[in-house]
């Protein structure tokens, strides 16, 4: 029985606008109102999940799961898990990043940082409805303030992914978690850093089981849930590898495949 489920937002709960559609957000309310928990599960800010779990009617004792697992905190605020880069490792990123002229973002309590206000600056600040800080020089700025980003986040070319990631390979080894959450997004968290582990930890803090708990997601970074969840749940617009991963697939984010899944395999709806 599902007692308690993980959604991602982007591509997932959202639909192709950015919004909550009223068909996602019905089923949530019903699901709720079931006495079944509810969390989101996001590679994105805190301040940014936020306000879309207030939308959705959250209590503010709600944990969300953000950057990709790096810090779990209640909508009131208080941290209940928070594992960031090591500054050392970071300043070694944000100086290749730097050197080599690619668009870095550093998540820096809860604010975001940039080297340069360019048009990808522009585009995330208005997706996540963020503020945006720009620091010439990353490294420099997080060295002096013995600083631990949640996350990095590199924006790449599709066709430079792979490559940029050997690069980051190279540069951090072990040290670093690396996930997509779209095919030119690199996301770099603290080695062992994912939704799985965050949700695990959650979920045993309720004194629940992994097995009575589901999860929805669109891309890499939510693969370690979908793997570890009783019942994982892949969305329509998903990827190959994340559908073949998950227990069963539902329909896009376009078509309101949240809905779907908790109306069929939580509601019982058909």
């Amino acid at each position: 029985m599902i007692k308690f489920i993980a959604c991602d937002l982007d591509d997932s709960l959202l639909d192709r606008s950015g919004k909550i559609s009223p068909e996602n957000k019905a089923a949530i309310k019903l699901v709720r109102e079931k006495g079944i928990g509810l969390t989101i599960a996001t590679g994105r800010m805190f301040q940014s999940a936020a306000a879309f779990a207030r939308e959705l009617g959250l209590d503010e004792e709600q944990p969300l799961i953000c950057y990709n697992g790096a810090l779990v905190q209640r909508l009131s605020g208080e941290t209940l898990y928070h594992e960031p880069l090591p500054t050392a490792v970071a300043c070694k990123l944000a100086e290749h990043a730097r050197a080599n002229d690619w668009v870095i973002n550093a998540y820096l309590n809860d604010e975001l940082y940039v080297q340069r206000w360019d048009e990808h600056a522009a585009r995330y600040a208005t997706t996540a409805s963020v503020d945006v800080k720009v620091v010439p020089n990353l490294a420099e700025f997080m060295r002096k303030g013995e600083m631990e980003p949640a996350k990095l986040l590199v924006t790449t070319p599709p066709e430079e992914v792979s490559e940029r990631i050997v690069q980051i390979r190279t540069l951090a080894g072990d040290f670093v978690q690396i996930a997509q959450s779209r095919e030119d997004m690199i996301e770099i968290t603290r080695s062992g850093v994912h939704k799985g582990k965050a949700l695990l930890r959650l979920v045993e803090s309720m004194g629940l089981d992994m097995s009575e708990v589901m999860a929805i997601g669109d891309s890499s970074n939510d693969l370690t849930m979908l793997e570890m969840a009783g019942l994982g749940i892949a969305m329509g617009n998903a990827g190959p590898e994340i559908k073949n991963a998950a227990d069963y697939v539902t329909l896009s984010n376009g078509d309101h495949g949240v809905a779907y899944a908790l109306n069929k395999y939580v509601l019982g709806k058909s």
